[in-house]
């Protein structure tokens, strides 16, 4: 299961803060944070894509839905694409290393 949502900035720190102190779960789960203007999305704040399994993502969503700010469906998809290329491409650099 995957969840992407927005933060503002003023919220980011609080909401990293709250998923890395529930050790039992929440910060077993895949947690990307990316800056949105990093993402070319002109928004004051950061992206939050959690992956895992279903009880991993909903206890996240549970920590941290203070901080959640709404944004176009369109842009959190936009936001989501951006972060799985980074995270491909990052990939592909780390296989180039070991192929030598």
């Amino acid at each position: 299961m995957e969840w992407i949502i927005f933060v503002k900035k003023e919220n980011v720190k609080k909401a990293e803060e709250k998923l890395k102190m529930d050790f039992d779960v929440a910060a077993k789960q895949s947690i990307t944070v990316r800056d949105a203007k990093s993402l070319g999305l002109d928004y004051d704040g950061s992206f939050f894509l959690i992956g895992g399994d279903d009880t991993g993502v909903n206890k996240c969503k549970e920590l941290i839905k203070e901080f959640v700010f709404e944004r176009k469906k369109g842009d959190l998809e936009k936001a989501k694409e951006k972060i799985k290329q980074e995270e491909e491409a990052a990939a592909e650099g780390m296989g180039g290393i070991f192929n030598i």
